[in-house]
């Protein structure tokens, strides 16, 4: 066929070049011999010769001039100069790509249903001695509060896991245990085996700000990090303030683009700060809970109770 270009298309014709070409429709044009019909009667009524104004004029028109000949009028304009492509350069009435048979296909696929066979995901693990199943819900609790609200209140912050009958939840580490302390404290989750470990960064008395750093840095995303402040979030050593390579790696992790201590940032004194997130997980993107207004003391009220649960890897807000 004169014109014909090769296309990945039913009948190599998605696309077509020259005069009168017709390329593949799909299922929402108008395959009826009206548009054929149509093309016909363009091309035996219309006039290479434009007819000006003046000419109009003094013509007198015979026949049926109604609203409805009017609309079938353009409706042949329409057609013709649509597709009877006179300028004889590519013509498509459809994409050469069909996204429905892409979208059908991998509908079929998902929704197959599959699952880790119970033998797989119960059998017995002889690196740890555990029955590892990562499709049970654990669910978390952070608390954490600044040194004021600590002494007005009766919160012992920390990192707990807890069940729906036991809402208040057993500690992994806090204050009681001497595993929760000044500054800023960590806790990763495993997000295959939901192992969990955490680590204390005194950010406050000078020394922690350039390990917290350096350790946020080392985190990779097969983890869940969780980070979460006692006593006085602002400072790092002689009342100055939060570096900025750590609050770059706060940020990888997830963290707001106003997390910093004041004025640049929102961390006050004695404030209470929680990020839940994932390493490289970028910039606003995780679940970040600040209280703590500007006061000389500190905020009394400066208490921060986060709960998630973890399923599959994948964590979910549930309050706080």
């Amino acid at each position: 066929m004169p014109g014909l270009r090769y296309n990945k298309t039913i009948g190599n014709n998605g696309i077509l070049v020259g005069q009168k070409a017709m390329p593949q429709k799909d299922i929402t044009s108008d395959g009826t011999n009206t548009f054929s019909m149509n093309r016909q009667n363009y091309m035996e009524t219309f006039s290479r010769t434009a007819i000006t104004n003046a000419q109009k004029n003094k013509k007198k028109f015979y026949g049926n001039r109604d609203a409805s000949q009017i609309v079938a009028n353009r409706r042949v304009e329409q057609i013709a100069n649509g597709s009877l492509n006179s300028s004889e350069t590519e013509i498509s009435f459809t994409t050469v790509t069909d996204r429905n048979v892409q979208r059908q296909a991998l509908h079929r696929m998902r929704s197959g249903g599959s699952s880790v066979p119970a033998k797989v995901t119960n059998r017995y693990n002889n690196n740890n001695n555990n029955n590892i199943n990562i499709n049970n819900t654990k669910y978390y609790r952070i608390v954490s509060v600044g040194l004021a609200a600590y002494s007005a209140n009766s919160i012992s912050p920390g990192f707990y896991s807890y069940t729906p009958d036991n809402l208040i939840g057993t500690p992994i580490a806090n204050v009681a245990l001497l595993t929760f302390l000044r500054s800023y404290n960590v806790m990763i989750i495993d997000r295959i085996t939901g192992d969990t470990s955490t680590s204390i960064y005194d950010v406050f008395g000078g020394t922690g700000a350039t390990l917290l750093t350096n350790y946020l840095n080392s985190l990779t995303s097969s983890v869940i990090v969780v980070i979460a402040t006692f006593d006085e979030p602002k400072t790092a050593g002689m009342g100055s303030p939060l570096p900025a390579n750590l609050i770059t790696a706060v940020k990888r992790c997830g963290g707001s683009s106003t997390f910093g201590s004041k004025p640049s940032g929102k961390i006050n004194y004695r404030g209470a700060y929680v990020l839940l997130g994932i390493p490289d997980i970028g910039t606003d993107n995780g679940i970040e809970l600040y209280v703590g207004d500007s006061t000389a003391n500190g905020d009394p009220n400066a208490v921060v109770d986060l709960r998630f649960s973890v399923l599959d890897g994948n964590y979910t807000y549930i309050s706080g």
